[in-house]
C-alpha cells in the first residue's frame, strides 16, 4: 500500500472565469433566455428654439442558452477505504474537481470559439479578417507585435468593449501561438505588473491594450504544424446558465457498504451572447489557420 500520494499535472480554468454568469431554476433541455439591448436606433444632435425634441428607440433581442447535464463518478470499495494509507474520498475528490474542471472549461471554450468573426496571421507581416466564421487563407507566423495591434484595432473599430476597466481586450492563447509574441522584442516588459493581486488565472502578460492568457486544454498548438490558436475578445462574450452549480455528490452505499462512489455533478449550459450574422455585432476574435 503506497504512503505516497501524486496527481497528475492539470491546466487551469482558463476560459470560465471571463463568462458572463447569469443564475436560476430550469431543468435539463429547457432553453434560458437573455437579453440583448441594441444601440438607439436614431442619434440625437442640435436643436432649434422651435424644434421639438426627436424621439427614438432601440430593439431587445433575446439570445437563448441550452440547459445540460454534466458528470462523471469514480467508484470505490469499502475495503480501499479500510485499508488505504491515505483517505480515498480526498484523492477520488480531487481528480474528480480536475475533471470537472477541464470539462466545463472547454465547455465554455466551445462557444469562445464559436465565433463569427476570425483573423489568420497569414505572414508576419499581413493578415486576413473574415465575418463568416470561417478561415480561407493558412497561417505561417505565430502572433506577433504586429497582429496583436491589428486585431486590438479591429476589435476598436467595431466598437466591442474592453473587458476591465482599464481598458484591456482579453487574449486567450496556446503555447505556439504565443511563441511569436515572446520571441518579439516589443513583448520586453509586458509581463511588469503594478497591481499582480489583479491578475487573471494564466496570464502572461500585457501588451497593447491586451491581457495574455496561455491556455493548454482546449486550444490547439498545431494549427498549421505549429502556429498554435488564440481567442480574442471583449466584455459581454459568453453567457453562462447555471441552475445546479458543480458540486461532488455521494452515491448511497449499497452491497451492505462495500460499493460507495463519488461524482460531481452540473447542470447548466453557456452561449454567445452576440452572433455577427444574426446581430451585426459579435465580441469575440478567433485566431487561427485553414489548415
Amino acid at each position: 500500500l503506497s504512503k505516497e500520494l501524486r496527481h497528475a499535472a492539470q491546466p487551469l480554468m482558463k476560459f470560465r472565469q471571463f463568462v458572463e454568469v447569469k443564475s436560476g431554476g430550469a431543468n435539463r433541455g429547457e432553453k434560458v433566455l437573455f437579453d440583448k439591448i441594441s444601440n438607439i436606433t436614431t442619434a440625437g444632435g442640435t436643436l432649434t428654439e422651435t424644434d421639438t425634441i426627436p424621439s427614438a428607440n432601440f430593439t431587445i433581442k433575446q439570445g437563448t442558452a441550452t440547459i445540460t447535464e454534466y458528470g462523471n463518478s469514480i467508484p470505490y470499495t469499502g475495503k480501499l477505504e479500510d485499508l488505504s494509507e491515505f483517505d480515498p474520498e480526498n484523492a477520488i475528490q480531487k481528480v474528480l474537481r480536475n475533471d470537472m474542471a477541464k470539462v466545463l472549461d472547454s465547455a465554455a471554450a466551445a462557444q469562445f470559439a464559436a465565433g463569427d468573426l476570425t483573423y489568420c496571421c497569414s505572414t508576419s507581416t499581413f493578415g486576413d479578417f473574415t465575418t463568416n466564421g470561417t478561415f480561407t487563407l493558412v497561417a505561417t507566423s505565430n502572433l506577433n507585435d504586429y497582429h496583436v495591434k491589428n486585431c486590438v484595432d479591429y476589435l476598436r473599430k467595431l466598437n466591442v468593449p474592453a473587458y476591465d476597466s482599464d481598458g484591456n481586450y482579453i487574449c486567450i492563447a496556446s503555447v505556439n501561438a504565443l511563441r511569436g509574441l515572446r520571441d518579439d522584442s516589443n513583448w520586453i516588459g509586458a509581463a511588469e505588473y503594478g497591481d499582480p493581486e489583479r491578475l487573471f488565472k494564466g496570464e502572461v502578460g500585457r501588451y497593447y491594450s491586451c491581457r495574455f492568457i496561455e491556455e493548454t486544454n482546449y486550444l490547439s498548438n498545431a494549427k498549421n504544424t505549429y502556429y498554435g490558436e488564440a481567442i480574442m475578445f471583449g466584455a459581454d462574450a459568453i453567457m453562462e446558465v447555471v441552475a445546479v452549480p458543480e458540486e461532488i455528490r455521494a452515491k448511497v452505499p449499497s452491497d451492505f457498504g462495500r460499493s460507495k462512489a463519488l461524482a460531481w455533478y452540473y447542470l447548466g449550459g453557456f452561449a454567445r451572447i452576440w452572433d455577427y450574422s444574426t446581430d451585426g455585432e459579435e465580441h469575440v476574435l478567433r485566431i487561427g489557420s485553414a489548415s
